[in-house]
């Protein structure tokens, strides 16, 4: 099924494979090959992880930016903050706090730093190990 108007106005791209949803993005980004050169210029010759990789290796990034969460951590052991039941805001009790975000909470650490100090404590150092995103990241630099 390809994208149609709905009543708003809005694609539906509920039922779009992969490689319609490539297309669409590398249009709208103005990714890979543009009729007018001069007005939409390519960025990627391939927009695919190679050719993301050749982009850089070939220096025409100048900035990278990574949007990351909590998940690029969860997945060594390190916990998230809201998730019920297991996120860190949850599992504070111990700490008596006024609220969960007390713990980072500039003004309530000038009252009480303890809570603060002892949860670091608890985190790091740790038997946390990077991540692959986290090692892709820092090869970025």
């Amino acid at each position: 099924k390809h994208s149609s108007d709905n009543e708003d106005g809005e694609d539906d791209i509920d039922d779009l494979s992969l490689e319609e949803i490539r297309r669409a993005l590398a249009s709208r980004l103005t990714i890979g090959k543009i009729i007018d050169d001069q007005r939409h210029p390519h960025v990627l010759n391939d927009f695919t992880l190679d050719g993301i990789v050749e982009y850089i290796k070939e220096g025409r990034a100048k900035n990278i930016i990574v949007m990351a969460g909590a998940g690029i951590s969860t997945s060594a052991g390190i916990p998230d903050f809201r998730t019920a039941g297991t996120g860190l805001y949850d599992n504070l009790e111990k700490y008596q706090l006024p609220y969960p975000q007390a713990v980072f909470d500039i003004r309530y650490f000038v009252e009480n730093p303890k809570p603060f100090f002892l949860l670091a404590k608890e985190l790091y150092p740790s038997k946390f190990k990077p991540t692959p995103s986290h090692y892709f990241v820092k090869l970025l630099e």
